[in-house]
């Protein structure tokens, strides 16, 4: 398997594994995913993208819940690290809410900037989206498993009291890096088929096509 290949089966891997009914387990295989994806040491998709040189964007909302754990309150995201999820979700249809919403929009970043971004604060305490992933990947069975206790503490803390959230986390994570990834895949398909599936091109036009509703032609036998 070339690293072509490996990046787009790796890339819906991850957005399986992140559906809005993703399971533990789903969680724990996406941060493996996206180690591999964008955080190993020579990155799948920056070996990919070496022959389309692609500024690629992403996207990640603002907005964090406090949530109970030792040491003090935290806050953590949780799903509404999903800009599209904080849109839509019923809970944010309040006109308060949505002027909360209206005058703190997403960020728009680079990779390594979302990666760097603080998602889990408390006071002077932070853990960035790198940080998180690297936990799930590394501790928690993603690639490899390791009982022992996470390196900050505030990830310990909440780990034992609100892992449901840290989780919501992930999977909003893997969300914003799917779509983010996703101009380099269609480039990657693109480029070994130019013409999208069923469109004929001329110097004119993009004309539909579809074999399945075509006539066929018939010979008609001559006379004599």
């Amino acid at each position: 398997m070339d690293a072509d290949d490996l990046f787009i089966d790796t890339l819906e891997d991850l957005r399986r594994r992140t559906d809005l009914r993703a399971s533990e387990y789903d969680m724990v295989q996406a941060s493996g995913l996206i180690r591999r994806l964008v955080m190993d040491g020579r990155p799948l998709y920056a070996e990919v993208n070496r022959q389309f040189c692609l500024r690629l964007s992403f996207r990640w909302g603002r907005l964090r819940v406090a949530t109970g754990a030792e040491g003090g309150v935290a806050w953590v995201p949780g799903s509404w690290l999903d800009p599209i999820l904080l849109d839509l979700h019923p809970e944010m249809q309040s006109e308060e809410l949505r002027r909360v919403n209206a005058d703190s929009p997403p960020w728009e970043g680079t990779l390594q900037q979302f990666l760097s971004h603080d998602t889990l604060v408390r006071g002077d305490e932070k853990v960035t989206i790198r940080e998180l992933i690297k936990h799930y990947a590394n501790r928690e069975g993603g690639v490899h498993y390791d009982a022992a206790p996470p390196e900050k503490e505030l990830l310990a803390h909440l780990r034992a009291e609100s892992e449901s959230a840290l989780r919501l986390t992930v999977l909003a994570a893997g969300r914003i890096i799917y779509r983010g990834l996703e101009p380099l895949a269609a480039a990657v398909m693109l480029a070994e088929r130019p013409g999208p599936f069923g469109l004929r091109t001329d110097s004119e036009a993009v004309t539909p096509y579809v074999a399945e509703t075509q006539p066929r032609s018939r010979s008609t036998p001559s006379a004599g």
